[in-house]
């Protein structure tokens, strides 16, 4: 068979003038295509607005009618679920509490306690207990923050004569832990409450602090090759980011957790349950509160604002949370139950201008505008201290009915030594921590649980009261 081969040159004129017809007109159709916005605009594409940052700005604007907000609040509450990898929500485990000491100060005793949030990933913290009450009592959490050693912070001599004279403090001895202070004064006044730790701060060290809350200049925590592979994958790596599973996830999950505990002493009041903390643990509070109606008072201090769009750890921040709203409207899921907050001269600063005023707002749609309080101090840096301190026990005494009459004034107290206050002995060793631990006993624990739509529901396992000596409840 004869194969004709043809190039530029053997085509016809007919042909060329066709190609160079087909060619124009083709680059009309182009020209002509119609276009959808204007020459120099650029769609209407959060992909294209500038980044979120730190300091960024999200104010909350309250909705017309208490019908609108709960279509809005279901929304942002499913929102936060589901960026914080607890939707559905995971497999209630049993808790397996421990107490392994308990000391007794006088009108009150402190109990060392640990119990399993996931299997073999534990929680631990201090029971506080008032002496010489009865019947059913309140009961508070108390997540600590970012101070420095968490639960086991201590201001020392010169730092605490300093925080006196300024007003910030009255006391040398109780003075020096601001955590211990609160959890003291709210059991003299006849609360049951817990303190935990947060991930990598105090007892809970499975997870280290530097892969917990660590992060370089520009917020990123450095990554892991070792624990980026899919075969063995952890927190901050692409397949754990894509499974919207993080640090703050777990954080909140142990906050749930911790509730639990709470509720499932025999001698708390399920009625009066009450949560509290400044800083990252003002971020536990109220998204507990925003997801957990368990709770029903909340006094996050110095954290709720309209300018500090994120939260500044890995422990406040997940993928997608912050999306078309903030942490102004994440308080605001609270409403219309006691919520109760503290400013200070940090990004809380102009809350009583940005933020509280529209709070009230909401709260007005109930009736319920007594049940929001905004304490603004501006004289003082980011903080807990004892003036703040104050202003929550006037919050708690009148939402738990109490019945204390006039100021709340702190007594001193004698100090749980670091020794004293651990939760780990000889005979309750430490967990193993570092990577191994980190990627067997939480890590492969909290990717696998299954959600709840695949478990039986069981009620609330009861717990009892926890026993004086080292047991398993």
């Amino acid at each position: 068979m004869k194969t004709t081969s043809f190039s530029r040159a053997t085509l016809s004129a007919g042909a060329k003038l066709a190609l160079l017809l087909l060619v124009g007109a083709s680059a009309a159709v182009a020209n002509m295509t119609p276009c959808v916005l204007p020459e120099g605009t650029l769609p209407n594409d959060v992909r294209l607005q500038p980044l979120k940052t730190l300091a960024g700005e999200f104010p909350f604007v309250p909705p017309k009618t208490i019908e609108e907000w709960n279509v809005r609040a279901e929304h942002v509450r499913r929102q936060i679920l589901v960026s914080l990898g607890l939707w559905p929500m995971p497999v209630k485990t049993p808790l397996n509490a421990v107490v392994t000491r308990k000391i007794d100060r006088g009108d009150y005793t402190v109990e060392n306690v640990y119990f399993e949030g996931v299997p073999g990933f534990y929680v631990t913290g201090n029971l506080y207990r008032p002496k010489n009450k009865s019947g059913k009592l309140p009961a508070v959490l108390c997540p600590h923050g970012h101070w420095p050693n968490g639960r086991f912070m201590e201001y020392g001599a010169t730092q605490v004569l300093e925080e006196i004279a300024r007003g910030a403090e009255r006391f040398e001895e109780g003075g020096r832990n601001v955590i211990q202070a609160r959890c003291v004064q709210l059991a003299r006044m006849g609360c049951i409450v817990f303190a935990y730790d947060m991930i990598g701060y105090g007892d809970m060290t499975q997870i280290p602090l530097n892969l917990a809350h660590a992060v370089d200049e520009h917020g990123w925590v450095k990554p892991r090759p070792a624990m980026n592979t899919l075969e063995n994958w952890g927190f901050y790596s692409a397949q754990a980011e894509a499974h919207l599973q993080g640090i703050m996830g777990l954080q909140t999950w142990d906050s749930i957790r911790a509730l639990d505990f709470l509720l499932g002493l025999p001698d708390v009041d399920p009625a009066r349950v009450g949560c509290t903390g400044a800083s990252g643990g003002g971020t536990q509070t109220f998204i507990l509160g925003a997801i957990d109606d368990r709770l029903k008072v909340a006094f996050p201090a110095v954290m709720v604002s309209a300018e500090m769009l994120q939260g500044g750890c890995t422990c406040e921040n997940a993928d997608g949370l912050r999306i078309g709203t903030g942490n102004v409207e994440f308080a605001a899921l609270f409403a219309p139950k006691p919520l109760g907050m503290t400013s200070a001269n940090d990004w809380t600063i102009n809350m009583a201008t940005k933020g509280f005023p529209e709070l009230h707002q909401l709260y007005e749609l109930w009736g319920a505008e007594d049940n929001v309080t905004l304490t603004s101090l501006p004289q003082f840096a980011h903080n807990y201290n004892s003036v703040s301190r104050t202003a929550m026990y006037a919050w708690f005494n009148w939402h738990f009915h109490l019945g204390f009459t006039g100021p709340i004034v702190e007594k001193d107290y004698r100090r749980l030594t670091r020794e004293e206050a651990t939760v780990w002995d000889a005979a309750h060793p430490p967990p193993p921590g570092g990577r191994p631990s980190n990627a067997s006993s939480c890590e492969r624990s909290r990717l696998t649980l299954q959600p709840s739509s695949v478990r039986s529901r069981t009620s609330r396992r009861s717990f009892g009261r926890l026993p004086a000596r080292p047991s398993t409840c």
